[in-house]
């Protein structure tokens, strides 16, 4: 099988902000979705692996605008997966315009989870019909966020709905990136340029999650915690 999928989307104007630059949320929206359609494609897909048990959940993503989009244009987005790990899978993103210029690369890291036992399921179990590219966007170990303390920082708090979630019933992953714009309240020159989250503790509906964050220069640290104060996610946002 063609080691990349491709497909061709037309971009929205829910896709964008106010300032007309596409949100983190589209972004993880777009990648999640080729993920998914490719994961059906090679047989390891969602409707395959809940037989089993088996569902994907994602640690980590991380991406970087080279160039932001225009309003309703149409991008292509290819997705590939890169070797295994002994216990996670990192998989490849690139956007690009119509002309072919890309727009963003990005990443992020899966692992399988077994849905009765909540235990990791190894790599070796888990096989798929495509080959392995070289090609990756950003060389070297893909690392979760360095730890940091939230003395000092502000708070933002937002609860979470029943239309944040999806069928594996808590809260999407695209969602806490609508989370984390809502509460750092972008203004008109700040541009994205790069967007990291790790996700610790899944969310679930109608449950209070706090966000601390702190903006240094160009750099965004935000770390959101469940209402039982568990952390939840860590994020880094690099402005222009």
């Amino acid at each position: 099988m063609n080691e990349k999928y491709q497909e061709n989307f037309r971009l929205r104007i829910s896709d964008f902000d106010t300032f007309d630059h596409l949100t983190p949320h589209a972004v993880l929206d777009l990648f999640q979705d080729v993920a998914g359609k490719h994961a059906d494609l090679i047989g390891v897909g969602f409707d395959k692996m809940i037989k089993d048990n088996l569902i994907w959940v994602l640690l980590r993503t991380k991406y970087e605008v080279i160039k932001n989009p225009p309003l309703y244009s149409t991008v292509t987005v290819s997705t590939w997966p890169k070797e295994k790990g002994k216990i996670d899978f990192d998989r490849e993103y690139v956007i690009t315009d119509e002309k072919g210029e890309v727009l963003i690369e990005g990443i992020s890291k899966w692992v399988v989870v077994n849905v009765a036992t909540r235990h990791l399921s190894f790599t070796r179990n888990i096989q798929y019909t495509c080959d392995i590219l070289d090609e990756e966007n950003f060389p070297g170990t893909f690392r979760k966020i360095e730890d940091f303390s939230v003395e000092g920082f502000s708070v933002y708090e937002e609860k979470t709905t029943l239309s944040d979630l999806d069928h594996n019933g808590h809260v999407n992953n695209a969602n806490y990136a609508r989370f984390i714009l809502n509460a750092i309240n972008l203004q008109k020159n700040d541009e994205i340029a790069d967007f990291e989250i790790d996700h610790i503790k899944e969310l679930m509906p109608n449950s209070l999650i706090k966000i601390f964050y702190k903006r240094d220069g160009n750099v965004i640290m935000l770390k959101g915690f469940t209402e039982d104060g568990e952390v939840s996610f860590v994020s880094k946002i690099t402005l222009r």
